[in-house]
């Protein structure tokens, strides 16, 4: 989370300034984690 939160910044840097830019729009999904199973053969 720490890498989003950081890239989202450098955007808003990048484009604060740049009269060009009239609207900038993000999505971001996060997926839900698996519970892990040892012997897990759902993925072949």
């Amino acid at each position: 989370m720490e890498e989003i939160t950081k890239a989202l910044q450098e955007l808003a840097k990048a484009i604060e300034n740049q009269n060009a830019v009239q609207s900038v729009r993000i999505s971001i999904v996060l997926k839900k984690s698996k519970p892990n199973k040892a012997n897990s053969q759902d993925d072949t």
